[in-house]
């Protein structure tokens, strides 16, 4: 039996077909670019969905085995706005748009930081989806004329089973969910101009929605019998897809944006929650919350480090026709530097989110090398991280292990330098695709091959490498962060 996860996320789409016991039977993926500049960050729906049935027409046409469920992750807070043909009315406006920061304010304004919180979970922030919808509203006519306004999950759902579904996971995104009702907020919904029918329902994890429709099948070659179960926002199915279960483990997925999922004691929200920016979500498993702590630059921050400062050190391992990531963990592996980098190169992620924010460099002499910043980035990623973490844990939370996921973790000296500077165990995973592994688990639990996700997370994710912690390096990263301590409060609203 075969069952699948389809991942549609900022950068691309990839589908994962896997057996029972989590081993890959096939792989199909397509890479988009995304738009905008000035603040703007967009995808064109019509260029991700052309994307996502390339890959699942190559999934029909070449898998070897028959499908019988998948389920659909996808990138947070974007929506697309569908009329009553079926014709997409706008872009959609990513994570680290700068859209929505005066619509924001409003809110707060009209409503209160803390009932907001207490409705959806989430601290007031233009980092979610509900600021950019009003935006939108505001300055184009898409929400009016939407008969559908979908998530890229239920916006592919849709597509596939004709029914309109969306997870409590991706909902939760938007800032205008109710996370005890589990039911869209018409008083917030209201504040955009939406209607709740324009919503897709929200259903409980490892809901069916349907089987395919014949037309689809048969034009994408997939089995017409294959069911559709509800997936959810990609760092949830990641967290899933990590084994997360319990309070002592955390899931950090390390991408273009970087997320450490920690379960909460209880739901809980509280103003010291709001004044550092942390959630309480709902999480896949039943009764469960999560808490998340963010960095928003992580894999973009590296990929400018390559294409400017690192340019002809790139230029070298193309010559030599070697991947310029593992070459340059290795250039950096022993290099102890004064250079200290606050990661938030336009936007900033936890204690104190922001979508305007401006990044750091210090500790520069004339004799730095541009190899030092790079391992300084690494480090401040991981320092704010832990900074964040830091205040996180008078919640209450007891993380002992994080597992990294995503493809940030295929570097061994990213997860050592978590290991030493957490002062904890870091595991990586045999799949690092985890959030296509946790949409394969709510697949095969909806549809009755495993018992419960617990059985299938034993059966399917497996631990592939552990890094732990080196005294030596904890110390001397502790002393390090002190001063980092001092930097962020001295220059994070720098502007």
């Amino acid at each position: 039996m075969a069952f699948a996860g389809l991942d549609v996320g900022t950068s691309g789409s990839k589908m994962l077909v896997y057996d029972l016991d989590g081993n890959v039977l096939f792989t199909a993926s397509r890479k988009y670019e995304e738009l905008g500049g000035g603040g703007h960050r967009e995808l064109n729906p019509e260029t991700v969905m052309k994307n996502v049935k390339e890959v699942l027409r190559e999934v029909g046409e070449r898998c070897p085995e028959k499908i019988e469920a998948m389920a659909v992750t996808s990138l947070g807070e974007s929506v697309v706005c569908l009329d009553k043909e079926g014709n997409t009315l706008a872009n959609s406006m990513l994570t680290g748009d700068s859209r929505g920061i005066n619509e924001t304010e409003e809110i707060i304004e009209k409503m209160g930081a803390q009932r907001i919180f207490e409705i959806t979970g989430l601290p007031p922030n233009e980092l979610y989806g509900l600021p950019k919808y009003m935006w939108l509203n505001r300055n184009t006519d898409a929400v009016k004329k939407a008969d559908a306004i979908l998530y890229y999950e239920d916006f592919i759902g849709y597509m596939l089973t004709g029914k309109r579904m969306v997870s409590y996971s991706s909902a939760a995104r938007s800032m205008a969910f109710d996370i005890r009702k589990m039911d869209w907020s018409e008083d917030l919904l209201g504040f955009a101009g939406i209607r709740k029918e324009q919503m897709s329902a929200p259903v409980k994890p490892c809901t069916v929605i349907g089987t395919i429709l014949p037309g689809v099948a048969k034009e994408l070659h997939l089995n017409p019998d294959m069911k559709l179960v509800v997936g959810g926002h990609d760092q949830s199915c990641a967290a899933l897809g990590s084994g997360l279960c319990t309070t002592g483990a955390g899931e950090c997925g390390m991408g273009t944006c970087e997320f450490l999922f920690t379960m909460l004691p209880e739901a809980m929200m509280t103003p010291y929650m709001i004044e550092n920016d942390f959630t309480c979500i709902p999480y896949i498993l039943p009764g469960t919350y999560l808490s998340s702590l963010e960095v928003t630059t992580c894999g973009a921050l590296k990929n400018w480090a390559r294409d400017n400062i690192l340019k002809g050190f790139k230029m070298e391992c193309d010559a030599k026709g070697e991947n310029f990531y593992s070459c340059i963990d290795r250039a950096v592996r022993d290099i102890r530097t004064d250079v200290m980098v606050l990661p938030q190169f336009g936007s900033s992620g936890n204690p104190d989110l922001s979508m305007d924010a401006r990044g750091t460099i210090t500790g520069l002499t004339i004799h730095t090398r541009a190899e030092e910043i790079y391992r300084a980035i690494l480090e401040g990623m991981a320092f704010q991280m832990y900074l964040s973490y830091e205040r996180l844990k008078t919640l209450g939370t007891k993380m002992n292990r994080i597992v990294a996921t995503g493809g940030g973790a295929a570097s061994e000296l990213t997860l050592q330098i978590r290991a030493d500077i957490f002062n904890m165990k870091v595991l990586s995973l045999e799949n690092e695709e985890s959030g296509t592994v946790g949409c394969m688990l709510m697949a095969a639990s909806g549809t009755g091959a495993y018992t419960s996700l617990e059985e299938g997370i034993r059966r399917a994710v497996k631990i592939k490498k552990e890094f732990l912690p080196d005294p030596a390096m904890h110390g001397y990263y502790m002393e390090k962060f002190a001063k980092y301590k001092i930097l962020y409060e001295r220059m994070y609203d720098f502007k």
